[in-house]
């Protein structure tokens, strides 16, 4: 029995790796100039501060864009808003939900939009000479994306996203369907992750792909499990480019968070910093955090995220012992002890 065990639980690896090595590739096969380079931009405060070793944690609603395999962690309803300042006049707005279905499965949603700012139109005169307009455009990008993600055993979860993706500059505009993929194993404490994202699907051939790969885990600094360390890479196949970067994460209580990481051969999101607060409201989480990021030349970027956990999920329960169901009532104990009579006596 045990043999049989041990034999299923290395078949479903085996069906994981090789689930990720034939999406890497075709993720490698896809080398050209790339479009809807938004979708490159790190949402979630918490997932941008802690690099791309966050496709290695990805333990929260967030997981939809870094990880969809991550989804599996989740236990309740969680939603994530994000609002940063980037460069120019430039916004970025994001939303993401994730849920339970059942023991194993986990769905997920989210939505970017990022808005450009006004911008003059400018014509040309018959002397080649350029002038402004008193007519403006607005150029803007959006993406959609669905994610499923279902749990192989105990250790190991696959995940997936489906993404339409647009792109509009005044009257011209490219819209795309994409797919991610991603895969998390935990190894006894040590979790690795790894996911291909942004791979093009039907009309869309030179999509921004890449290939995200993560190690973390988390260690004892003041208190038990309260520092985790996040080690992560990026391959972009279109310039054939890898980065790296280190994160970390440490918590105080489960109330404080502090976190940053530094990417190597990275232009640009090379350091970030950040941090966080949660409470717990009693049947919702609540939870805010920050994030500044320094991106080379283009200047530095601010990310604010909040985000919510409604109730406990299935097969989540606190304490070691199920509750009797109310259903099923006790009959109350009869007591068969009768006062003792009192005798007068002459």
């Amino acid at each position: 029995m045990r043999a049989c065990c041990c034999k299923s639980k290395q078949n479903r690896i085996i069906t994981g790796v090789i689930f990720i090595v034939l999406l890497s590739n075709i993720a490698l096969a896809g080398v050209g100039t790339e479009s809807m380079q938004f979708l490159k931009i790190k949402p979630s405060a918490r997932g941008a501060s802690l690099g791309d070793g966050f496709v290695a944690v990805s333990d929260d609603v967030n997981a939809v864009f870094f990880n969809p395999a991550g989804l599996t962690q989740i236990s309740a309803l969680e939603i994530s808003l994000m609002h940063m300042v980037y460069m120019a006049d430039t916004s970025y707005e994001y939303a993401s939900l994730a849920m339970p279905i059942g023991d194993n499965l986990r769905f997920g949603a989210y939505i970017i939009y990022l808005n450009y700012g006004s911008i003059s139109k400018t014509s040309e005169d018959n002397t080649g000479m350029y002038q402004s307009s008193t007519e403006s455009f607005s150029p803007n990008d959006l993406a959609v994306a669905l994610s499923g993600a279902i749990r192989l055993g105990s250790n190991i979860s696959l995940g997936v996203n489906l993404k339409y993706a647009s792109e509009s500059i005044d009257t011209l505009s490219l819209t795309g369907i994409m797919a991610d993929a991603g895969i998390l194993a935990d190894l006894d404490g040590i979790k690795v992750g790894s996911s291909v994202y942004n791979i093009g699907v039907g009309n869309i051939s030179n999509s921004p792909m890449g290939i995200r790969l993560g190690i973390s885990s988390k260690i004892m600094l003041m208190a038990e499990n309260d520092l985790t360390v996040a080690l992560g890479s990026n391959y972009v196949p279109a310039s054939s480019k890898m980065s790296g970067s280190i994160g970390v994460e440490w918590g105080y209580e489960e109330f404080l968070f502090l976190r940053s990481s530094y990417s190597l051969m990275s232009d640009s999101d090379s350091v970030n910093i950040g941090g966080g607060l949660k409470q717990d409201f009693g049947g919702m989480t609540g939870e805010i955090a920050y994030n500044f990021s320094m991106l080379g030349d283009l200047g530095s970027a601010h990310r604010i995220s909040i985000g919510i956990k409604l109730g406990e999920g299935p097969g989540n329960y606190k304490g070691s012992k199920l509750k009797k169901s109310s259903g099923s009532k006790t009959a109350p104990k009869k007591n068969y002890s009768t006062p003792a009579r009192k005798y007068n006596t002459r």
